[in-house]
């Protein structure tokens, strides 16, 4: 076993469970300060206009109705296509979207790397991903060294976006450039590496050791074995946690009803200490939001 094998397995451990204990501790939290803005995509019958169940008449004692099919409306194209992006900053989507695109599709390729792994490259399913991999690949990673190089020249020089693009976000970019850089390189100097992956892979998941890669895919795979142990402890983790930003900020209009689990998150919540700075609230890190809510001395 080689240190690349050693890596790789370290690399999807930290990852794994780096993106759980995140993901728990998001789930975990307490009840979020909710937006209460219409439409909510899950409407069933009044997301065309902005309406809620609130406009029933008795609506506490009826099933609510939600529509999966119009939370999907949203978010297919928000994840695919950056709508949000393209409606309120389109000079920056510009670079964005070919990058995200970019790294879906290397994704993609590293998914059908493991389909040709398992299968293997000369029949059936794994001859096809063999062939769907060797179109992705170089797909990707142009795209990906494209957005990426023109993301960070838009972060450097546009002035609408350099006062708010910290450090590390360069740092975030020009990593993802090396990556889809390597890989690009990878497919320029070497005839056929979706074999040398797919045997890579092939190693990984039955614990043995082949010949040793060509230099350029180690470097490639080293710089994506790092990148997957880095994104974790970055805000990169955007890929699942806006899932909660959506459902538990954005799109939640759970109602608090007498003997709810929200109504019990939100009587635990009361008990808790308050030790806000403002002078208004009267906070001294011992009154707790139940005292300060019915103080009526509190400005």
């Amino acid at each position: 076993m080689t240190a690349l094998h050693i890596l790789a397995y370290v690399s999807v451990s930290v990852f794994i469970i780096a993106v759980a204990v995140r993901a728990i501790r998001l789930a975990t939290t307490p009840v979020h300060l909710r937006w209460e803005l219409y439409p909510v995509a899950h409407e069933k019958d009044r997301m065309s206009y902005g309406g809620s169940y609130f406009e029933d008449k008795d609506w506490w004692t009826t099933p609510r109705k939600k529509s999966l099919f119009g939370e999907l409306k949203v978010t297919v194209p928000e994840i695919l296509l950056l709508r949000g992006v393209w409606e309120h900053n389109r000079p920056l989507w510009l670079w964005s979207f070919p990058m995200h695109f970019g790294l879906y599709l290397v994704i993609g390729f590293a998914i059908l790397v493991l389909v040709v792994a398992i299968f293997g490259p000369h029949n059936g399913i794994g001859a096809i991903a063999a062939q769907a991999g060797r179109i992705v690949g170089p797909i990707g990673y142009v795209l990906g060294t494209c957005g990426t190089v023109g993301l960070f020249g838009h972060r450097l020089f546009s002035r609408k976006t350099r006062g708010f693009t910290p450090p590390v976000a360069y740092v975030n970019i020009l990593f993802l450039l090396t990556l889809f850089a390597t890989g690009l390189y990878v497919f320029i100097s070497i005839p056929d590496p979706m074999r040398g992956f797919s045997a890579f892979g092939r190693e990984l998941l039955t614990f043995t050791a082949g010949a040793a890669p060509a230099s350029a895919a180690v470097v490639h795979l080293a710089v994506v074995l790092s990148f997957m142990m880095y994104v974790p402890f970055t805000h990169m983790t955007h890929f699942f946690t806006k899932y909660f930003t959506y459902h538990a900020v954005r799109w939640n209009d759970e109602p608090n009803l007498r003997g709810s689990k929200l109504e019990a998150a939100i009587r635990r919540q009361l008990t808790y200490p308050v030790s806000w700075s403002a002078a208004h609230v009267k906070a001294d890190g011992r009154k707790n939001w139940a005292d300060i809510a019915t103080d009526t001395e509190v400005e």
